[in-house]
Order: structure tokens, then sequence, then C-alpha cells
């Protein structure tokens, strides 16, 4: 069957499927990612190593905060937590579930608050989760939903099939 569109512009339809389904695996890969660096978190509360120049404290929000060895092992813990939350939440992504964007904004608040207690040294990671929260704020659904292999979003489980 041949397309009633010029050649040029069935390419060009493709074409924008494409990217359209490739933004989403994009942004999924950086939650992921994002999520990782949260263990750099957990092992220097730990004590478990950690970057040139982090030093391990129980000083928290840019050290203003004595808060002691136990507290800040929970901390660290919650650290944890956020990192794997967050790679489930690129997980949801990829595979576009209904309810990525808005578990992928909580994450991102949580991740934004433990970047506040562990100031100075985390304020990149409060940078990365202010950008990924303005980026949801403003890119369209369909560039952040996963999408089928002809390019148009999944349609969710809850949706009915009449709609579907």
């Amino acid at each position: 069957m041949t397309s009633p569109l010029p050649a040029n512009a069935a390419e060009s339809r493709h074409a924008g499927a494409r990217s359209a389904g490739l933004l989403p695996r994009l942004f999924a890969v950086f939650i992921a990612l994002h999520g990782l660096v949260h263990v750099i978190g957990f092992t220097t509360l730990w004590r478990l190593g950690g970057p040139r120049g982090v030093e391990y404290s129980t000083r928290l929000f840019n050290r203003s905060v004595e808060v002691g060895d136990t507290a800040v092992k929970l901390v660290g813990l919650v650290w944890l937590g956020a990192a794997v939350a967050l790679v489930l939440a690129g997980v949801m992504l990829w595979r576009g579930h209904p309810a990525a964007r808005r578990s992928t904004v909580a994450l991102l608040v949580v991740s934004s608050v433990l970047c506040l207690t562990g100031l100075p040294g985390s304020v990149m990671g409060l940078a990365v989760d202010g950008a990924a929260l303005g980026l949801l704020a403003v890119v369209p659904d369909r560039l952040i939903a996963s999408t089928g292999p002809r390019g148009e979003a999944r349609p969710s489980p809850h949706t009915p099939l009449a709609t579907r």
C-alpha cells in the first residue's frame, strides 16, 4: 500500500516519531543515572568511601545542624533508598508506565531535600534536580512518556478498551 503523503512528508513523519521515541528513552536513562549518583551520599555517610574532597561529617544543611552519627547513618539510608527509587523511576519512564511522571516528580523533590542536607557537596545534584523538575514542568507528556513502535503513546492499562 502506498502512502497518500509525498515521500518527503512520510519520511519526515517517521523521523519525528523516531525522535519522539528517543527523547523519553534518554530522559529515562538520565533519571536512572541520577539515581545511581545518589549512592555517593550513602557511601559517604556510611564511611564506605566517596569522592575526593568530600569528607564524613555529622553536620547537615551546609554544616549548620549537628545531628550525630546515628542520624547521619539514617540519612545515608534515605540516600540509598532514593538511589533505588530513582533507578526504578527511570525504568518506569522507559516502559511508559502511567504513573512514571508523577513518581519522578515526587522523587526529584525528595532528591532536592536530600541535596539540601548534603550541601555544599551536593550543590550539583540540587542543580540537576531543579533542571529535571523544570523540564518536567514544561515538556509535553508525549516527550516524556515512552512510545509504542509507531511513535504513538502507549495506552494506560487504566484506559477503557473502547478508547484505546
